[in-house]
């Protein structure tokens, strides 16, 4: 126990006197209290006055763009419900087609309508652009100029009528069970964290090990204490740090938006309000999981002879994490989906995917307690594999080898 008590202790301060460790660190940090302030800046140095707020709403409605149109047979009985319900901005009437081609043409009019029936009309662009929807709201507007007229000739009120089709329901949404729409950007948040921190220090765990057999430190380690201390040590030191870090960062953003919830109206409250069964539930999953992986890594750090050849050696694990990734993140559209309740079972994906059923589903306490004895039972597992081949490692170099041929080569002894 000393002895890897003394491998964790050289592996865990090692990672938080690094350079990268540091500075990504501080930058992260720095990025989210900056990120948090933005609206109390805005408004201590850039507030603007109620009737700088009418400007801008004015310009956002279009109100300042022109149109024009010829209404060549008098179709429309009222020409104010037309231009009333034509929000982009204002119509102008025009004399003849030709003085609403050299308009538009000359970009006096943003565009041109020429209105031939009470349902038809003919659109005039210089440059008819993807996004242009300026058409579509003028059908809009003639839609209902024509529905105005057609039911002032048969004596019926339009008013009335629009409020029998188009009513103005109301609704409150009593929540039984988990509120996913809520849940969904901090889980999403917590499952991008783990992933980066999965695969960075995952990485950074198999190139420590290769490091060390690359230079022959192995070696002289392996003669020295256990194999077992030995990555247990390393990877529990790897994990320490990257929990650190990963919590530093949240601290962070929890305080500095604390400090600005009031200039951000308390919008964000649902991302940091995180309930207590679901930050449980991340803790447990999360750090099996991670061990999990980290294990691996650190065993397949043992089977390469240089760092250059870690990549290619993680590159299948890697693969499978990254499946694991996309399974989890799309389960979170339909946790009741059979593909993510099984992954919420199964060692390599089951700390993604039952914290995501967890946290936006509904799941019962015996199946979170299944997954999470299989887990553990699982890491654990890993943990000793990933020692005797940490061990078997030393013995042997050249061309990297395969995890699975390993895993036959253990089984042989």
């Amino acid at each position: 126990m000393k002895d890897l008590f003394t491998v964790f202790k050289f592996e865990f301060i090692g990672l938080l006197k690094k350079k990268a460790f540091i500075v990504s660190t501080i930058l992260i940090c720095f990025a989210l209290v900056v990120g948090m302030f933005i609206p109390t800046i805005r408004d201590t140095f850039f507030s603007s006055s109620a009737e700088d707020d009418i400007v801008i709403d004015e310009s956002f409605e279009g109100s300042d763009k022109t149109y024009g149109y010829i209404d060549m047979n008098n179709n429309i009985a009222n020409i104010e419900d037309l231009k009333q319900n034509f929000v982009i901005g204002e119509l102008e009437e025009v004399s003849s087609v030709d003085e609403l081609e050299e308009k538009v043409n000359s970009e006096e009019f943003e565009a041109g309508y020429i209105i031939l029936e009470p349902t038809k009309y003919n659109y005039i662009v210089k440059n008819n652009e993807m996004l242009d929807s300026s058409n579509v709201v003028f059908e809009d507007a003639l839609t209902k100029a024509y529905q105005i007229q057609g039911f002032g000739e048969i004596g019926i009120d339009h008013t009335e009528v629009e409020d029998l089709i188009n009513p103005n329901i109301e609704s409150e949404t009593k929540v039984l069970g988990k509120d996913s729409v809520n849940n969904y950007l901090y889980t999403y948040i917590l499952v991008f964290g783990l992933y980066f921190m999965i695969i960075f220090y995952g990485q950074l765990t198999a190139t420590s090990v290769a490091s060390e057999k690359s230079n022959r430190t192995m070696e002289v380690l392996i003669t020295s204490t256990k194999s077992r201390n030995l990555i247990f040590g390393k990877v529990l030191g790897g994990a320490l740090a990257g929990i650190i870090q990963f919590g530093l960062i949240i601290l962070v953003g929890k305080i500095s938006y604390d400090i600005n919830a009031t200039a951000w109206n308390n919008n964000l409250d649902f991302i940091f309000d995180i309930p207590s069964e679901v930050l449980l539930s991340f803790s447990a999953f999360g750090i099996l999981g991670y061990l999990f992986y980290l294990f691996i890594y650190g065993a397949l750090g043992a089977l390469v002879s240089k760092t250059e050849d870690v990549s290619a050696s993680a590159t299948p694990i890697t693969l499978l994490f990254i499946g694991v990734f996309f399974i989890s993140i799309m389960g979170m559209q339909n946790t009741e989906s059979i593909l993510l309740e099984v992954a919420s079972f199964v060692p390599v994906s089951s700390f993604m995917a039952m914290f995501v059923r967890i946290s936006m589903g509904s799941v019962s306490n015996l199946e979170v307690i299944i997954s999470l004895a299989i887990l553990l039972f699982s890491t654990v597992l890993i943990g000793y594999v990933g020692a005797m081949i940490y061990r078997m490692g030393t013995l042997m170099y050249g061309n990297p080898i395969k995890f699975k041929d390993a895993i036959k080569l253990l089984r042989n002894k």
